[in-house]
C-alpha cells in the first residue's frame, strides 16, 4: 500500500506587522462558522513555543510542526493562528516579555534601586531564555507583553526630573547594559561547553606559559590590571561584575544630569 503524501504547508507569507500586532492584542477577525474552529488560545500557542525554545536554548530548531505535536493539533491547524515562522517568533518574544515584574512595578524605594532592578529583571529574562538574544529587534514587537515592560521600566523613573526622551534613553541604557553583559555570560557559558573547562580550569591550565609571556612583555599596565581583575574576581572576566559596574556609571549619570 503506498504510503500517503503529507500535505504540504501552505505558501509562505509576508511578513505583516500589522496581521501580528492584531494577533497579539486579541484583534484578529472572528472566523465566524467556516474553516477549522481553534481548538486554542494564541497564549497557549506562545506558551508551546517558549518552552521548546527553552528546551532547545535557541529558535533554529522551533518549527509550526514542533509547536503543532505539542499543542496536541496538526500542523495545518497551526496556522489558523500564526501564518510563519515571523508570526511565531513575535508571539514568543512577547509572552517572554510578559513573564517581567509580575508585581506590577520594578521594586525599589528609590528611583535609584528601580532602575538597577530593571536592569536584575532583564539580566534574569536572557538567563531564563538565552533564544532572545539572537532576535533583532530593531523593529519591536509592540504587543502587550513589550508595551507592559516598556511601561514599567519608564514608571521607575518617572517624576525624578528628565524629560521624555531622556527617561526614554535611560530606559535603553539599563536594558542594552542587561543585554551585553547577558551576552558576554553567554559566551563564557559556550566557551565552557566546548573546552570542557572552566575559566578557572582554563587559567590555571595556560598559567605556565602566560607567566613567561608576561615576564617578557613590556605592556606593563595591561600586565598589572589583568592580573589585579584576575585575583579579585577569581576570573579574567565576569559578565555579572559588568553588569553591576555599568548601572552604577548609569545611575550616577543620571544623578548628575538631574542635579
Amino acid at each position: 500500500m503506498p504510503t500517503p503524501t503529507p500535505s504540504p504547508a501552505p505558501p509562505a507569507t509576508p511578513r505583516d506587522p500589522a496581521r501580528t500586532l492584531a494577533l497579539l492584542w486579541g484583534l484578529h477577525a472572528d472566523r465566524g462558522a467556516r474553516g477549522p474552529q481553534q481548538s486554542r488560545t494564541p497564549d497557549e500557542v506562545a506558551r508551546a513555543a517558549v518552552g521548546l525554545a527553552d528546551e532547545d536554548g535557541a529558535l533554529t530548531g522551533l518549527s509550526m510542526r514542533k509547536v503543532a505535536a505539542a499543542l496536541g493539533i496538526g500542523t495545518m491547524s497551526l496556522y489558523t493562528y500564526v501564518q510563519n515562522k515571523d508570526d511565531l517568533v513575535d508571539l514568543v518574544v512577547d509572552r517572554a516579555y510578559g513573564e517581567l515584574y509580575p508585581q506590577g512595578h520594578a521594586p525599589g524605594a528609590t528611583w535609584q534601586d528601580r532602575l538597577r532592578s530593571v536592569a536584575r529583571a532583564n539580566w534574569d529574562l536572557f538567563a531564563a531564555h538565552p533564544w532572545l538574544l539572537d532576535i533583532d529587534l530593531a523593529r519591536p514587537v509592540l504587543g502587550p507583553g513589550e508595551t507592559r515592560k516598556y511601561d514599567v521600566e519608564l514608571r521607575a523613573i518617572e517624576g525624578v526630573g528628565l524629560d521624555d526622551v531622556a527617561m526614554d534613553a535611560t530606559v535603553t541604557l539599563v536594558v542594552g547594559q542587561a543585554t551585553t553583559a547577558a551576552r558576554r555570560a553567554r559566551a563564557a557559558r559556550a566557551a565552557h561547553e566546548a573546552s570542557g573547562q572552566t575559566d578557572d580550569e582554563w587559567w590555571a591550565a595556560n598559567a605556565p606559559l602566560l607567566e613567561r609571556i608576561s615576564a617578557m612583555s613590556t605592556f606593563t599596565v595591561a600586565g598589572r590590571v589583568g592580573a589585579t581583575v584576575g585575583e579579585a574576581q577569581q576570573s579574567a572576566y565576569s559578565p555579572e561584575a559588568e553588569l553591576d559596574f555599568g548601572i552604577e556609571r548609569i545611575v550616577a549619570g543620571v544623578e548628575a544630569l538631574v542635579a
